[in-house]
């Protein structure tokens, strides 16, 4: 049983224990709720009152991401661990983390077998990536204050940081609120170009890759799926990954439904949205139950989005 959450008239309910089954979205949730209980163990509505505009989301679907029902996007685990006091070395070394979990979660999604571990400074505190989930036995969880948690991010980790922050960055919702705009300003509109070939070796996926230029402050590249058949969109999980070169990558996807015919076509957007939009389109996939739910999809993209490209696919 996950946490209810606090009835009318009583305090705020903290999040109870997430047993872990190897999955990714387990075990970012179980360790996320150790960290929050590191730092006094805050309530939803606390965490609620304290997430920046650009992450704010629903009570139920915050209470879903900490219960792993959904896989927690990488903005709402940094403003959740930030809100609760976590020092930003702390916070840095969840980003590498979430960045090796959401690489599980993206093989999950494609129905390969893959075990998610514990992240490297519960390791470093005496526990095993061998050790079993919680049902066989506790798993050693970090120390029991702020200063302990400075302590235990390992030289190692920081290296691994340190690689992969700058991906991260690029994501773009690591600065959504927090990275101040840059002095050098757009020169132009936004605009990004694919590059061929942009189709995977999966068949009735794609992977779209290209460079882009002009990105203003705060804003993230999208891809989204447009069915002519429905006049729907159906937008990717989550934001394109934009390098510092101007390269994206926005990740491989199914194109089209499971039992279209193979000579479907389908128009593939790229767009530029702002921080509003794009906390739109996260609360979107949270509230349909993650990349894994039903996706009706939305007849419009939402306000604040601009497509800068496009072509049409078909499946075959």
């Amino acid at each position: 049983m996950g946490e209810q959450g606090p009835r009318q008239g009583e305090p705020g309910r903290r999040p109870a224990p997430v047993p872990r089954d190897g999955s990714p979205r387990r075990e970012l949730a179980h360790w996320l709720r150790r960290s929050l209980a590191e730092h006094g163990e805050p309530t939803l509505e606390a965490m609620l009152r304290g997430l920046p505009d650009e992450v704010r989301l629903s009570r139920s679907a915050l209470a879903k991401a900490l219960r792993g029902e959904t896989f927690a996007y990488l903005p709402l685990v940094q403003a959740v661990l930030r809100t609760a006091g976590a020092p930003e070395p702390e916070v840095e070394a969840w980003t590498a983390y979430w960045h090796e979990l959401d690489d599980l979660e993206q093989r999950r999604r494609r129905n390969e077998p893959v075990t998610a571990h514990p992240p490297a400074w519960a390791t470093t505190d005496g526990a095993s990536v061998e050790d079993p989930p919680d049902d066989a036995g506790e798993v050693a969880g970090p120390a029991s204050t702020s200063e302990s948690s400075r302590r235990r991010v390992p030289v190692a980790l920081v290296a691994v940081v340190s690689l992969l922050l700058g991906a991260a960055l690029a994501l773009g919702v690591v600065a959504l609120s927090r990275t101040p705009a840059s002095a050098d300003q757009p020169s132009g509109p936004p605009s990004a170009t694919v590059l061929d070939p942009v189709t995977s070796t999966v068949p009735k996926t794609f992977r779209l890759v290209g460079s882009s230029r002009d990105l203003a402050p705060g804003t993230l590249l999208w891809a989204t799926t447009f069915d002519p058949g429905t006049a729907r969109y159906f937008p990717q999980d989550k934001p394109c990954l934009v390098r510092p070169d101007g390269t994206f990558d926005c990740g491989q996807y199914y194109l089209g439904r499971q039992f279209d015919p193979d000579t479907a076509s389908y128009r593939i957007d790229l767009f530029v949205a702002d921080s509003a939009a794009s906390n739109a389109l996260l609360q979107y996939q949270i509230d349909k139950g993650g990349p894994d739910g039903p996706n009706p999809g939305i007849t419009a993209l939402p306000a604040g989005t601009r497509v800068v490209g496009g072509r049409w696919y078909s499946r075959s």
